[in-house]
């Protein structure tokens, strides 16, 4: 069945709608969220494209399967993002034991072996400012990935998903002191 043609929808409408098993509202909640959660997951997945999609369809599909567990307590936001959180730190943990279990047999090296691949830019484009601009995002994400779990990801859902310290705090199932705490440190490191 195709959406009804009044909207925009309010989260808590489509969540109601789709717990009925109506297609659409699911839809609707992935193109509101999938960007988002997709973005969290790579950042969280060590920066690999494939990993962090299958992560955000595993949030999606454990979202749904849970939607009844859903009692509206906070908003469905901050609900699924600590879905997508414990998707992401379960994926990292289960990907920390199959690299120490295969480690020996991997050959040494990693990402940074590859060689980059030549790029054109415009014409009068400042190639000094391109590379320090590289330079400096590839410190921040190696920064990032140097943070410990719970402040990496502090860090993320308030810098870079924009969310407040008490959405935050119910995400992580933590008090305000704590992500405060987390992010205070986070923030001290990546400066």
């Amino acid at each position: 069945r195709k959406a009804p043609s009044h909207g925009p929808w309010e989260d808590e409408h489509l969540v109601a709608q789709a717990r009925e098993g109506e297609q659409w509202a699911m839809e609707e909640l992935v193109g509101r969220y999938q960007q988002k959660v997709y973005t969290m997951c790579y950042h969280m997945c060590a920066e690999d494209d494939r990993e962090a999609e299958d992560m955000t369809q595993e949030a999606f599909v454990k979202a749904f399967r849970h939607l009844g567990q859903f009692r509206g307590d906070a908003s469905f936001y901050t609900w699924f993002y600590r879905i997508v959180v414990n998707v992401c730190l379960d994926g990292r943990r289960r990907r920390r034991r199959w690299q120490r279990l295969f480690s020996p047999w991997q050959r040494q090296g990693g990402k940074g072996d590859r060689e980059e691949s030549e790029v054109e830019y415009p014409e009068g484009t400042d190639s000094f400012q391109v590379l320090k601009n590289k330079q400096l995002s590839e410190d921040i994400r190696r920064s990032m990935r140097s943070l410990p779990d719970k402040q990496r990801l502090v860090f993320q859902l308030k810098i870079i998903d924009g969310m407040s310290i008490r959405e935050i705090a119910q995400v992580m199932g933590a008090a305000e002191g704590t992500v405060k705490s987390h992010l205070f440190r986070a923030t001290r490191f990546m400066r």
